[in-house]
């Protein structure tokens, strides 16, 4: 799989524009996720494949989806370790702050953008005291 990073609730935003430049400068395809892919598995939104397929394959409908959250969150997918430090690097440098992160995994890609959401607030309320 191409080394992707799927964007929530940056589109059209300046934190999501400079997202854009720091991982399309590495090579990233950068993917804007839609409300309408959140029950869908993490894994087959960053290989691309698209909504209407994957929604026809499950049977969801548009208008059955209601499960949105409003924080900003990545998910990355780096071809190789070095990818995900260099973004990370780069971030931190053009000081692009985004709490909420992950990276896919063999354990999370069948997920959906909202369990992923789900866990990664828990993790993040544990580190930061609930902050």
């Amino acid at each position: 799989m191409r080394a992707t990073v799927l964007c929530y609730n940056l589109k059209g935003t300046t934190k999501g524009r400079k997202i854009g430049l720091i991982f399309g400068f590495l090579g990233y395809r950068v993917r804007h996720v839609e409300e309408e892919e959140y029950l869908l598995p993490v894994g087959e939104v960053a290989e691309g494949r698209t909504t209407e397929s994957i929604n026809e394959e499950a049977g969801v409908k548009k208008k059955e989806i209601e499960a949105v959250f409003q924080e900003e969150m990545l998910l990355m997918c780096p071809e190789n370790e070095h990818m995900l430090d260099q973004a990370l690097f780069r971030m931190r440098k053009e000081k692009v702050q985004v709490p909420l992160k992950a990276v896919l995994t063999e354990m999370n890609k069948n997920w959906t953008s909202v369990a992923l959401h789900d866990e990664i607030m828990r993790e993040h309320e544990k580190m930061t005291g609930g902050k």
